[in-house]
């Protein structure tokens, strides 16, 4: 069966839109992404159970968060399915203050940090594409 050429002209250029289109969602918020791990010390000691945060400085990106375990270290999430942070430039924060009490009133946090690291945070580091698996945090209490 042949279609008129108007017809194969209008499947053609269907087919190169769906092909654009496909192409535009696989560059959506997950490129620009890249993995970051790293570990985080306290007074020379590893720091756990403490909340890493990475905030890009460019506007439109989102922030990610890692959790250090029983040796400090720490892997960034971006989202639930996707591992690291956005490339570019970060101020991040480092707190241990969490929510205290079950089932009463919640206590306030205690911060064994001081606020440098935190809500006054004078921490940077820069995410390039590739792995980013030294990024390190040596914290000292005073």
């Amino acid at each position: 069966m042949k279609f008129p050429s108007a017809f194969s002209s209008r499947i053609a250029a269907t087919s190169l839109a769906v092909i654009a289109l496909i192409g535009l969602v696989g560059c959506g918020s997950g490129s620009g992404v890249a993995p970051v791990s790293g570990t985080v010390t306290l007074d020379g000691q590893p720091l756990a159970n403490a909340l890493v945060s990475f905030y890009p400085q460019e506007e439109g990106k989102r922030f990610s968060t890692g959790t250090t375990d029983a040796a400090g270290n720490y892997q960034l999430v971006y989202t639930n399915d996707q591992q690291g942070a956005a490339i570019g430039k970060h101020t991040v924060k480092i707190t241990t203050a969490t929510v205290q009490g079950e089932g009463g009133p919640a206590k306030p946090p205690k911060e064994k940090l001081p606020a440098k690291y935190n809500d006054q945070s004078e921490l940077t580091a820069e995410v390039a594409s590739g792995a980013n698996s030294n990024t390190n945090f040596e914290l000292q209490s005073k």
